[in-house]
């Protein structure tokens, strides 16, 4: 098959369509990971050096001050985790307001940074949550995430061959997922291995799941 310069001319246009196209869908997408993180190496060293561990597990653990009574706080706290985890995917488990017991499945969406490329992150979670007589012990473990990262430059390159060469594109093709343990993460990371993708995960693990502990406690007060 023979080119004319008005077919180039067509399919470059139509190229140039098609990349605007896949930046607003992949913009589009960005929006529903409302937080976004690109951390220094300086902040993934401070972050990874206070998460804590349990049976050589990650599991974050705090006390939670509270005043008033303890069913009431157990309705607040079942509307908090209601609210704070609207996706079909979260579900509570266990919930008793007479012992002060509610246990939950939970996850949150999130971005970073990684190379040329952007992670969306998804990160599942228990939360377990026990009121005593003036405190919430809450604790987040069995943390784990999946990775959807878009590879913005093979994209490109596989819309420029289909274009040129009549061949069928799938914009999908240039997207990688694969699930993670996070505490598989952190041992990685200890141990050298893919740290800066390791760090990056695990800053945004902290900065999320501290963010889950600082919103339960502004309920309580």
């Amino acid at each position: 098959m023979v080119f004319t310069k008005n077919d180039f001319n067509m399919k470059t246009l139509c190229l140039f369509i098609f990349c605007l196209l896949s930046i607003s869908l992949s913009g589009q997408e960005a929006n529903l990971f409302i937080n976004a993180y690109n951390p220094s190496k300086e902040q993934i060293d401070s972050a990874t050096t206070f998460i804590p561990l349990k049976d050589e597990k990650v599991e974050y653990r705090e006390l939670l001050p509270y005043t008033g009574d303890k069913v009431e706080v157990h309705t607040t706290l079942k509307r908090w985790f209601v609210d704070s985890f609207p996706g079909i995917q979260n579900v509570i488990q266990i919930d008793d307001p007479h012992l002060g017991a509610l246990v939950g499945k939970a996850g949150r969406k999130y971005s970073f940074k990684s190379g040329v490329n952007n992670s969306n992150f998804t990160m599942f979670f228990t939360v377990s949550i026990d009121i005593g007589a003036s405190t919430v012990d809450m604790r987040i473990y069995n943390i784990y995430g999946s990775d959807k990262r878009r590879n913005n430059l093979q994209m490109y390159l596989e819309a420029t061959n289909s274009m040129l060469n009549d061949v069928n594109f799938d914009q999908h093709s240039s997207v990688d997922k694969f699930d993670l343990d996070l505490t598989k993460s952190y041992f990685d990371y200890m141990k050298g291995k893919r740290e800066k993708y390791n760090g990056k995960v695990l800053y945004a693990m902290d900065r999320e799941i501290r963010s889950v502990f600082e919103s339960a406690e502004n309920v309580l007060k």
